[in-house]
């Protein structure tokens, strides 16, 4: 199975604003699962907002079967990585490859993929 995009965000200032912008230009409505984070309760595609600055494009996140033996992949590669860490969605690592191109890699918790 080739892994495909499960998950992006995007980055944005101050959560309140965008949700307050975002909510009702596109319709979407949010879940509070960080102090950092709001997830899109009602697209197709997976997504949330999270803090932390704007971005002139969105956060990716690829969907792995197993994050720990893709996190040994992209070093096995040339690539760097960061801590994997846990979130109700499941674990992640953001990533960059051996030219600096940034990623994100996502193993969904159960009920989230």
């Amino acid at each position: 199975m080739s892994v495909e995009l499960g998950y992006y965000t995007l980055s944005v200032r101050d959560l309140e604003r965008a949700a307050a912008f975002y909510g009702p230009l596109f319709g979407w409505e949010f879940r509070r699962e960080h102090e950092t984070y709001l997830h899109v309760t009602n697209t197709a595609v997976p997504m949330g907002l999270r803090a932390g600055g704007p971005s002139s494009q969105p956060n990716l996140y690829y969907h792995v079967q197993d994050i720990d033996a893709a996190v040994g992949q992209v070093r096995e590669l040339g690539g760097t990585t960061g801590e994997v860490y846990e979130s109700k969605s499941g674990r992640g690592c953001t990533c960059t490859d051996d030219q600096g191109t940034e990623i994100s890699l996502w193993q969904p918790a159960p009920g989230f993929d």
